[in-house]
């Protein structure tokens, strides 16, 4: 697991550097927003620098672009998929496949 990935920052931790409230991040996740590592017998909450990073970009959806929670899951949703049709070309060229089925599963129903 690389350094970007492994989860590292309790929630705390993790509150200070995105600038919001722990009861916030647990509220974004119980909205489908986030899905930080739940570990040991405690169930503690584990962020990762990309966890931070996708907190920090939902912060600002909420607070400067003013959208709704519902608003915030789908503008992620859309990014994954414009992020994906950006490399399908290239991996389609290399491997041969198909673009459809990639791009059928990038959006979680």
């Amino acid at each position: 697991m690389t350094h970007y990935t492994r989860p590292v920052f309790t929630i705390t931790v993790a509150a200070n550097l995105v600038g919001v409230s722990p009861q916030t991040l647990r509220r974004w996740e119980r909205a489908g927003l986030l899905s930080p590592l739940r570990e040991g017998p405690r169930r503690r909450r584990l962020y990762s620098w990309r966890d931070i990073e996708r907190a920090q970009e939902i912060r600002y959806l909420v607070v400067r672009r003013r959208l709704p929670l519902k608003a915030v899951r789908a503008h992620l949703r859309l990014a994954a998929a414009r992020r994906l049709v950006a490399v399908l070309p290239r991996i389609g060229s290399r491997t041969g496949t198909p673009l459809v089925p990639p791009i059928a599963l990038a959006i979680p129903r």
